[in-house]
């Protein structure tokens, strides 16, 4: 009977384990569609002011650049120059405490080459946005002639409140123009600007997109158009960048 009653308690506590478990796959199945629901819903959304496009029409005119960071190891230089990107974009921090450890670097071989250069922060959801900024600010170290700082934001499985995300980036954003006197440039992609960023700034703030299926209907300084190119020097792929304009007009977005 003791035997009996044992082997029932572990049928039902297995039992028990097996429908918690379904539970929470349904549950996660449930909340990645609604989330690429409301991400569609914000990609669609009709644009106030229709892409003012300045691209160049000859592709050999295109300017065009990187971004890069510490997965990019290393980088044969002298190769890179063979087809030279006009600008690379460094990831320098992340979070309010995470520094890219190949960052520095870069950006002092790329200027040696003659590079313009610039860096990025990605925006964590773990901390502050004004700690965030500071911590940006410390490790970028900006020169005169630098491309201005970016902010790189994007959804996450695992966001906080629309009203945290909005106060918390409006705190970096603002935090960034008192120290320097010009808000950053943001990285997103239009389904994040729509949901976040659209009814505070509007065109306030110059928008790097990212779309891989097409040329984005808004406004923006860079496109990031795929993550599969090919660049002499590095190996691997990386991501490609179209700048709105012409080498020229390459200082307006610069410190």
């Amino acid at each position: 009977m003791k035997k009996y009653l044992i082997l029932v308690a572990i049928t039902i506590l297995l039992l028990t384990i097996s429908a918690i478990f379904s539970y929470k796959y349904r549950k996660g199945i449930l909340t990645a569609k609604k989330y690429l629901t409301e991400k569609a819903i914000y990609r669609n959304q009709i644009v106030s002011d229709p892409l003012i496009d300045k691209i160049p029409k000859n592709e050999e005119e295109h300017i065009f650049g990187l971004d890069l960071s510490h997965h990019q190891q290393h980088i044969n230089w002298d190769k890179v120059l063979e087809n030279p990107p006009h600008f690379i974009i460094f990831k320098t921090t992340e979070g309010s405490s995470h520094t890219d450890t190949k960052c520095e670097k870069h950006i002092k071989e790329a200027k040696n080459k003659g590079i313009l250069v610039g860096g990025y922060h990605f925006f964590s959801y773990q901390s502050s946005g004004k700690k965030q900024a500071h911590h940006f600010l410390k490790n970028l170290k900006l020169q005169k002639g630098d491309i201005i700082p970016v902010l790189d934001v994007e959804f996450s499985k695992n966001m906080h409140s629309d009203a945290w995300i909005k106060e918390n980036i409006a705190a970096f954003i603002s935090t960034i123009e008192q120290e320097i006197g010009i808000k950053p440039i943001v990285y997103c992609e239009i389904a994040y600007y729509n949901r976040f960023l659209r009814a505070k700034y509007g065109n306030e703030i110059h928008l790097w997109l990212s779309d891989f299926r097409s040329k984005p209907n808004k406004n923006f300084v860079f496109w990031q158009k795929t993550d599969k190119y090919k660049q002499t020097g590095i190996q691997g792929t990386v991501d490609y960048n179209l700048f709105n304009g012409t080498k020229e007009d390459l200082t307006t977005i610069c410190y």
